[in-house]
């Protein structure tokens, strides 16, 4: 079959594919000259250690007739086991918390709670704590546990507990 001008159809059909082929290749080289691939790669570690511990605890004062037992610690708790012998005596303890760690803390909760069916012959005080622990720092405080002076009589019930919880949490350095 022929048309006008002695082509056929089916060439131009080709010819019709070959420079829409050429056109395709020709954006694909135009793309890839104009676009440009990057490549990243990232790794994130943390450095930072969290490490607020006791340190020590110890009897810096033990009246005469008193005895202060063997206080001992470990990194989160304290025991101590005082025997007061008179009205008046007072046993102190010195605590040390330290931040070994390289993140800030701050002091967030202290509580202390004596044990609800003791005696009221005895006394338990603390000094004040550090509010901020930044890495590296320590502080100290003490509990004081005292015989109250104006007791009369010898108490039927002769012990009195205390439970404390110290809680340090990351600073906000903003």
């Amino acid at each position: 079959m022929l048309e006008e001008g002695g082509y056929s159809l089916h060439k131009n059909k080709i010819i019709i594919l070959i420079v829409f082929l050429i056109t395709i290749i020709l954006m694909a080289v135009g793309y890839s000259t104009f676009a440009t691939d990057f490549t990243i790669n990232g790794t994130a570690e943390i450095t930072g250690e969290w490490d607020v511990r006791i340190t020590n605890i110890k009897a810096t004062q033990v009246p005469d007739g008193c005895d202060a037992g063997t206080p001992t610690f470990t990194e989160d708790s304290i025991n101590f086991s005082a025997k007061l012998n008179k009205p008046g005596d007072e046993i102190i303890y010195e605590v040390t918390i330290k931040n070994l760690g390289t993140i800030d803390a701050k002091l967030q909760t202290i509580v202390f709670t004596e044990e609800i069916d003791g005696i009221e012959e005895i006394n338990y005080t603390t000094s004040e704590l550090k509010k901020d622990l930044n890495a590296g720092d320590s502080t100290t405080f003490n509990i004081m546990v005292t015989y109250v002076k104006d007791t009369e009589s010898i108490p039927t019930v002769k012990t009195k507990t205390l439970t404390g919880i110290i809680q340090y949490v990351q600073k906000d350095n903003s």
